[in-house]
């Protein structure tokens, strides 16, 4: 047992602490980290580690022992560095909801769908010009626009003309644009598919595994099981994707992502999603668990799975990815792939999980079908199922810097910082992770729940106590850094 009565305060730095098996992981605001053994831990607190260790060289370098007021500019670097996305030029990430119609009914979606055939539910030219021209006033010279639905493309001549309309303001206002399709793919044909990659438009879907798993989960409204559907479409796609790369003389084109949502139905079969994910030609897989938004709150007893039931099985899914890849398969699990961005590569991957403040309103919005504007995308859900409280504006009459400056946004950004939360303030990870008040809105009836009672902790601290203990395994590391070789996947 460590005790802390001779701890020599002058000679360490900023740092946080956490035991696991056979040692302490340290880490501190910059996301410097350092992996210290029982006995290293102790000599450490006491002083004991003197010049000429070799973990003392370590231990000086990172500010852990002796910081150096000196460094302080580079420390401060590296730590804008870490959280680039939270302290950017502007929100860059719109969310835009082209319709509310779905030809799906999936158990767990958040968006709370409506008939294929429903009226009124779709957004008009009118309101994609509005959302677009104030889109473009973000100061932010990166603009990624994703276009969703429920099913976008239940809306083709309103997703047309967003495209082009955008290329057209990006060159005006001379920005970086990047365009992103949420869609389950049923709908796409070979003019569609040709347009999307001729713009440059990425795509992703759902794929939740072989059709035992991905029908139970997702049922189609039309004939037929979706997995036929998805899996035909996911084929017709990649070959098209790899014969524009050919005419693109070998010029980079995004590649199809899938996204896997793990329901109860999903535990059984981990081995089973991702060699679907393999024999499929995917290089990333992304194993979710459930969120708290949309048909979940009708449907939890039937395919609902606790924090307890999901660990598990993610973190077996992870040995047998880390298997492949020990033996020549390349396959990346991007909720690790984000983390690891941070803790191995000290950048920041801009994703919003994991992001200090989480970004809602200052990093990304989004714009409902009927102009009504939105901190993010689960506020935008919420409001689906009668909790309006995270609107900012509407494109009719709202201007950028109001949707900025507004109280919502601030509130989030308060709700969002792990400094304002019990246990996050002092946690080891605290560099790394992040929270997203929404979901604890929905699930606890507050932004401010204590923060290491929530399935969202539990699930974070076990990926992450999951990562350093396979970080400090050689083998294992140079696996991860070959997953950080392939940024370009995740742009």
């Amino acid at each position: 047992m460590t005790t802390f009565s001779n701890i020599k305060i002058s000679a360490l730095g900023n740092f946080r602490f956490r035991r696991m098996k056979n040692g302490y992981i340290v880490s501190n605001d910059c996301g410097d980290w350092a992996y210290l053994p029982g006995r290293n831990f102790s000599r450490f607190l006491e002083g004991g580690i003197t010049a000429g260790e070799k973990i003392y060289k370590e231990l000086t370098e990172k500010q852990f022992i002796r910081p150096d007021r000196k460094k302080l500019a580079d420390q401060a670097s590296k730590y804008l560095l870490l959280h680039s996305s939270s302290y950017s030029r502007g929100t860059r990430l719109f969310i835009v909801v082209l319709t509310l119609r779905c030809n799906h009914r999936c158990l767990y979606c958040q968006s709370t769908p409506e008939k294929p055939n429903a009226d009124g539910v779709d957004m008009s030219e009118v309101t994609a010009k509005k959302t677009l021209d104030l889109i473009f006033q973000s100061p932010s010279p990166s603009i990624a626009i994703e276009f969703q639905g429920v099913e976008p493309l239940l809306n083709w001549p309103v997703l047309e003309y967003m495209v082009r309309y955008a290329e057209e303001l990006a060159k005006i206002k001379r920005k970086n644009l990047s365009v992103n399709l949420v869609s389950n793919l049923t709908l796409l044909d070979d003019e569609k598919i040709q347009f999307l990659l001729d713009h440059g438009v990425s795509i992703s879907c759902s794929l939740d595994g072989p059709a035992e798993v991905h029908d139970k989960n997702r049922p189609y409204l039309g004939k037929g099981g979706s997995y036929a559907h998805v899996l035909r479409q996911i084929q017709r796609l990649n070959r098209a994707i790899k014969q524009k790369r050919a005419d693109a003389n070998g010029r980079f084109v995004d590649e199809l992502n899938a996204i896997t949502t793990i329901s109860k139905f999903s535990l059984p079969f981990g081995k089973e999603i991702i060699d679907e994910y393999v024999r499929l030609g995917f290089s990333n897989i992304f194993l979710r668990p459930l969120s708290p938004f949309g048909l979940i709150q009708k449907t939890y007893d039937l395919i609902g799975c606790t924090a307890k039931e999901f660990i598990p099985f993610y973190l077996k899914a992870l040995d047998y990815i880390l298997d492949l890849n020990s033996r020549g398969t390349f396959i990346v699990e991007r909720n690790a792939y984000y983390a690891l961005c941070k803790i191995l590569k000290n950048v920041d991957p801009a994703y919003y999980e994991l992001r200090d403040p989480c970004g809602a309103g200052i990093g990304q919005m989004a714009f409902n079908f009927d102009g009504a504007i939105y901190t993010c995308d689960e506020g935008r859900m919420a409001a689906r199922m009668g909790h309006d409280n995270f609107r900012i504006g509407d494109v009719s009459s709202s201007r950028f810097n109001e949707l900025i400056d507004h109280d919502v946004t601030k509130t989030m950004c308060v709700a969002s910082c792990l400094d304002n939360h019990a246990g996050c303030a002092d946690c080891v990870y605290k560099p790394y992770c992040g929270v997203c008040p929404l979901v604890h809105y929905m699930e606890y009836g507050t932004i401010f729940p204590q923060i290491s009672a929530t399935d969202q902790c539990k699930i974070k601290i076990a990926m992450f106590d999951y990562l350093f203990s396979k970080i400090t395994t050689p083998k294992m590391k140079v696996i991860f850094e070959r997953w950080l070789e392939r940024p370009a996947l995740f742009q």
